[in-house]
């Protein structure tokens, strides 16, 4: 049985209006779009009732947020809808820190962090006067601590991780939470139509895909240290032999360009993928299918291999030149 904690409790009856307020910034026709779009069913049945927090940057972060006028709203209300949708799992929207207690982080069966970038993790003045956060620490220092320990230890005790597009990049003075994702961003060489390699296709975590390799346009991230195939399960990648390779600011020399994968953290699961900037994804149903199942895994519901393979990906020899055919994102899967 969930614990029926009073926080959790008052933000779901707060719900709805945070449902509306993200609605109320996305067309109505793209809403339903998006609605359209979202699985009807999940994969597999949930195991019990699933609360997952959807975590979007902080208010007080927002201003300087490169997405929040497109893939933060556009990724709340897709996220709400497929959990609502499917039935899979009960979403909660957040951006209030208080979340992040320990009592409070128990109630979900993962966290969802749709694009939150910035120190999200460190608690505001406004959070210091409150008696949950003072009880953590004396200062701000150590209340910060308390909250690094209290995600780490949920992951860790069995809970679950999915960090879309740009949340790798948050908290970046906190090495710990790179090496809990399994990487650092670096930057996005590509915002463009490009190659990806399904690595595995008979991962569970790829089956929108139909186990085919695809294109796709968005803005492509490449990853540096602590990111470790040895460490973690790729499931995409780029395709250098079928992507544009004449693009600046590309750093890795290995051809290496990681698009999704998984890895444990303790009992814990974790989900990172670099889809999720352009906002015509957030009605593709094979990318809402995608984001359902990875969340089902950090739930815990849909079982997947997280260990790390030994085989190593031979790669094509890229080109220099854009790959001709169709730009832009009308028909991105082929």
């Amino acid at each position: 049985m969930r614990p029926q904690l009073p926080w959790v409790l008052s933000l779901i009856v707060g719900l709805a209006c945070l449902s509306v307020a993200a609605g109320d910034a996305i067309p109505e026709h793209q809403r339903k779009q998006i609605w359209d779009a979202a699985p009807a069913s999940p994969r597999v049945a949930p195991k019990q009732p699933r609360r997952v927090l959807i975590w979007n940057t902080p208010a007080h972060l927002m201003e300087k947020d490169p997405h929040k006028g497109y893939c933060i709203p556009y990724g709340a209300v897709a996220l709400e809808a497929i959990g609502r949708k499917s039935g899979a799992f009960e979403p909660v929207i957040s951006d209030d820190l208080s979340a992040f207690l320990p009592g409070n982080l128990r109630a979900f069966g993962a966290v969802v962090l749709n694009n939150s970038s910035g120190a999200w993790i460190t608690p505001t003045p406004a959070n210091l006067t409150t008696d949950a956060f003072r009880a953590l620490g004396a200062d701000a220092e150590s209340v910060e601590r308390a909250l690094r320990r209290s995600f780490l230890d949920y992951v860790a005790n069995g809970g679950g991780v999915v960090a879309l597009h740009f949340a790798i990049a948050g908290n970046a003075h906190w090495p710990e939470f790179q090496q809990l994702i399994g990487a650092r961003f670096t930057g996005h060489p590509w915002n463009e139509e490009i190659g990806v390699t399904v690595e595995e296709p008979s991962h569970p975590l790829v089956a929108a895909f139909g186990g085919k390799s695809f294109r796709i346009a968005d803005e492509i991230y490449e990853y540096g240290p602590p990111y470790d195939r040895a460490k973690l399960r790729v499931l995409l990648s780029l395709d250098p032999a079928r992507s544009n390779m004449g693009v600046k600011w590309i750093n890795r020399t290995d051809n290496d360009f990681a698009l999704a994968w998984v890895k444990a953290h303790g009992k814990g699961r974790v989900f990172n993928t670099s889809f999720g900037h352009r906002t015509e994804l957030f009605w593709e149903p094979r990318i809402l299918a995608f984001y359902l199942d990875a969340i089902q895994f950090a739930t815990g519901d849909l079982e997947a291999p997280t260990t790390p393979r030994t085989d190593r990906l031979i790669r094509s020899v890229p080109g220099s030149e854009p790959v001709p055919g169709r730009p832009g994102f009308r028909e991105p899967f082929q």
